[in-house]
């Protein structure tokens, strides 16, 4: 069995090994296509699949270039045919088609699945620190319970005004992102197209000081976030306004819980939703040169 480049008719069989190969997380067929066609920085030459002699797909792999960086995005075997070196082929058809001088796995911002490796996946884990990869941290997913009702929308006593975001608000929003949180301009976009606008926005004399969202990355599976606040508006209950805004909007389209991913002050978020830390991942680094 030989790596081929991925075709767009690979979807579904796509999307049937990543189910089999990655347990803890969930997958759709829209899911599969927003994480690798609809990546930004998707490159066909640098995608691949393993064919089974039978038919269906037995691995996968997928890296990206963005600002200098790459990233493993992807890298699964099919359970029943690890052990061949399928895994190792994939990954060093990736590395060679990557320019980059550091490699990170799966922290792709802004489109992204998961922020590192679970740290369940004793396997993956093993596999990245024998090929060269070395752990550098790690983040955490909490999942909030969005059953309770401490999500009722609070209005600011701070001389602010929280309000849904409206498609003539984006000048207004990029120029804020810009000058505060320029990592997140992707993801906020994203929001901005939604049905409704998955956005809420925190103003002060006709200017954003705030922002809180969902839907931006994963679309369609209740990740929340990301959310920022200007430095110098926090402390006023702002961030914690926000963000029972969007919370209140998930459980209103009738979903019991949603993910809030990549934290790192958890502490914020267990206060104010009741959210308990569900998953842990290990950050990893390859340094190439």
């Amino acid at each position: 069995m030989s790596p081929r480049p991925l075709k767009e008719s690979d979807r579904e069989a796509l999307l049937s090994l990543l189910r089999r190969s990655l347990p803890f997380d969930e997958f759709s067929s829209g899911l599969v296509r927003e994480k690798v066609w609809a990546d930004p920085d998707f490159c066909a030459r640098n995608t691949w699949v393993v064919e089974g002699p039978g038919g269906g797909l037995k691995g996968f792999s997928m890296g990206v270039e963005r600002n200098g960086r790459g990233y493993l995005k992807f890298l699964c075997v099919d359970p029943d045919h690890r052990g061949r070196g399928l895994g190792g082929q994939l990954l060093e058809l990736m590395e060679k088609g990557m320019s980059a001088t550091t490699i990170r796995v799966a922290e792709s911002n802004p489109n992204y699945l998961v922020p590192g490796v679970d740290v369940r996946h004793t396997v993956g884990l093993l596999f990245l620190e024998k090929h060269g990869y070395q752990k550098v941290g790690e983040t955490y997913n909490l999942l909030c319970d969005l059953q309770d009702d401490i999500f009722e929308e609070e209005s600011p006593n701070t001389g602010l005004r929280i309000d849904r975001a409206r498609h003539e608000d984006w000048p207004g929003v990029e120029l804020f992102l810009a000058r505060v949180f320029p990592g997140w301009l992707h993801e906020v976009g994203v929001m901005m197209k939604n049905t409704p606008i998955s956005l809420h926005l925190a103003w002060k004399d006709g200017q954003v000081v705030g922002f809180s969202g969902y839907d931006g990355n994963n679309l369609g599976h209740g990740w929340f976030g990301p959310m920022g606040t200007d430095p110098e508006q926090r402390g006023l209950g702002v961030g914690r306004i926000l963000l029972r805004h969007c919370l209140a909007d998930l459980k209103d389209q009738g979903r019991k819980t949603c993910a809030i991913p990549w934290v790192g002050p958890y502490g914020f978020y267990a206060r104010h939703s009741l959210s308990r830390i569900d998953r842990v991942f290990w950050r990893y680094e390859k340094a190439r040169y």
